[in-house]
């Protein structure tokens, strides 16, 4: 780092009171000293950091996001079984006097499959 930064360094500690001002100054500072050492070095530092990126909003960060895992498990939980699974089920939830869906809904929410003394 030249003496030129450091100075310069040092004005923006004496003029700038807002720690968010001040770390944003020593970042671009800190990005600029990290491309001029790889110029020096020899590699070639594309035009912009955004450079094959849409432009679009992070898909981490937004609602849709989360839809989509829900929809995901959603489909997942509500996936068709085996053939002998579903009409184990099926025959199961009969005898219980419960719809399939109610069966399987239980089994979903609660984690174990109902018998006939613990629903009444």
């Amino acid at each position: 780092m030249s003496i030129a930064d450091i100075q310069a360094r040092a004005l923006s500690k004496q003029g700038r009171t807002a720690l968010g001002a001040r770390s944003a100054y020593f970042a671009a500072a800190d990005k600029a000293r990290r491309e001029a050492d790889l110029k020096a070095e020899g590699f070639v530092i594309p035009f912009s950091e955004w450079l094959g990126h849409n432009n679009g909003p992070d898909w981490l960060d937004g609602v849709r996001y989360i839809a989509y895992c829900w929809r995901k498990a959603h489909e997942k939980a509500w996936a068709a079984p085996s053939q002998e699974i579903g009409v184990r089920r099926a025959l199961k939830a009969r005898e219980l006097g419960m719809s399939y869906r109610d069966y399987v809904l239980e089994i979903i929410e609660r984690g174990r499959f109902p018998q006939s003394g613990a629903l009444r």
